[in-house]
């Protein structure tokens, strides 16, 4: 109880300084402030800069404007993600597109950007403005690389990790490195924190995929299947190729291709799955990269901040 209260006291202050931070130059921009605020997200990329800023143990005041300004740029590239993905649902509730139009979204988005960018500028911090600069540029790479791949059949491993690094991974690792740099650390010590958030941040993302085929919508918030409907090659369908035979996987990028999957072809997909053993494998994988998360953390004092990190670690796998 103790924890989930911390977690709300910290969150509070998130959704108060965002409210500072997006100004409502016109009425459209107040209805996309409050979307944007009670969202439900959850706040993990500005959070986990919070608690590693706990760790090394920051005095500088900045950690909220920093926080803030990763969880606008996440707010952001969620509004241009649901136009490219003709997204009606996020969280649960419509999305900005489908409320306001899809022009409208995306320059909502850009304003998001725009404030953001605005005041990390006002802290005065190069080496923040050079890191937080670098995940615009691997955010639009990353979307674009999305867009030139994520129907085409011939799609590696390789190139899907390229996407989430920039599409996810990026901010998280400039969420635990800006801890480092507030906490005046070296550059090898930067890299190490870095690292860690890049290796958390395709975790994440890894698990976010899964939702798609795992978890109904009540559960996860996202529409059921929505990846397999778009023919999106996430890990999931990526492991799962790498388990089929020539001729099931012939089949499997014939119903790729087709221009809509029915009802049938969910079947087809989800007893694929099962037949491979797909979720046990996944299940296995990410629970061996959360304990090398494990690892790094347990480098740091045992305190109720190092715990709610390892809490919310938990809950990825």
């Amino acid at each position: 109880m103790k924890s989930n209260f911390k977690i709300q006291t910290i969150l509070s202050k998130f959704d108060k300084n965002l409210d500072s931070i997006i100004h409502e130059d016109i009425p459209i921009l107040k209805k996309i402030k409050k979307q944007v605020i009670t969202s439900g997200g959850k706040r993990i990329r500005p959070f986990s800069h919070y608690l590693f800023c706990q760790f090394l143990n920051v005095k500088d005041v900045s950690w909220l404007d920093v926080g803030s300004v990763a969880e606008l740029i996440h707010a952001a590239s969620l509004l241009h993600d649901d136009v490219v993905d003709n997204a009606s649902i996020r969280r649960g509730k419509p999305t900005i597109g489908a409320s306001f139009g899809n022009k409208t979204a995306i320059l909502a988005g850009d304003y998001l950007l725009a404030c953001g960018i605005s005041r990390l500028n006002s802290l005065g911090n190069q080496e923040l403005m050079e890191i937080f600069s670098e995940v615009l540029k691997d955010l639009s790479v990353s979307e674009l690389l999305q867009m030139e791949w994520e129907k085409n059949p011939k799609i590696t491993l390789k190139i899907y990790d390229q996407i989430i690094y920039g599409k996810t991974a990026s901010l998280f690792g400039v969420c635990t490195e800006a801890a480092a740099i507030l906490a005046k650390k070296s550059k090898a010590e930067r890299k190490q924190f870095r690292q860690f958030g890049v290796r958390l941040g395709k975790l994440f993302q890894k698990k976010d995929d899964c939702l798609d085929y795992f978890e109904d919508s009540k559960t996860s918030g996202k529409e059921f299947l929505k990846d397999f409907k778009n023919g999106l090659y996430t890990y999931p369908i990526l492991l799962l190729r790498s388990k089929l035979s020539f001729i099931e996987k012939s089949k499997l990028n014939r119903m790729f291709q087709k221009e809509t999957r029915d009802s049938s072809d969910e079947v087809t997909i989800l007893n694929l799955m099962n037949s491979k053993k797909i979720p046990a494998i996944l299940h296995k994988e990410l629970e061996a990269e959360k304990n090398d998360l494990l690892l790094f953390l347990n480098q740091f004092p045992k305190t109720e901040e190092r715990e709610l990190f390892i809490e919310q670690l938990n809950r990825l796998t």
